[in-house]
C-alpha cells in the first residue's frame, strides 16, 4: 500500500488521472482546451523553455474571457 506522500506524488505527476477533466466546466474551458492554447503560446514565444506555468495561466485566462464574452453577447 502506498503512503500518503507517495499517493500525493502520483496525483501531482498526473493531474489528469481523474475522470471528467475533459468535460466543459459551466464557466470555464476544459483542461484539453487550456493545454492546446498553452502549447500555441509556447510556440508563438519561440519554444523557449521555463515558462510553462505562465503559458498555462495565460491560456486559461484568455479562454475563460472568451467564454464569458460569448455568454454575455
Amino acid at each position: 500500500m502506498k503512503s500518503r506522500k507517495e499517493a500525493r506524488k502520483a496525483v501531482v505527476k498526473n493531474p489528469t488521472n481523474t475522470s471528467g477533466n475533459h468535460e466543459p466546466h459551466p464557466n470555464g474551458p476544459t483542461v484539453e482546451e487550456i493545454r492546446l492554447r498553452a502549447y500555441e503560446i509556447y510556440l508563438e514565444r519561440g519554444r523557449t523553455e521555463g515558462q510553462h506555468l505562465e503559458d498555462w495561466f495565460q491560456a486559461e485566462k484568455e479562454l475563460t474571457e472568451n467564454i464569458q464574452k460569448r455568454h454575455s453577447d
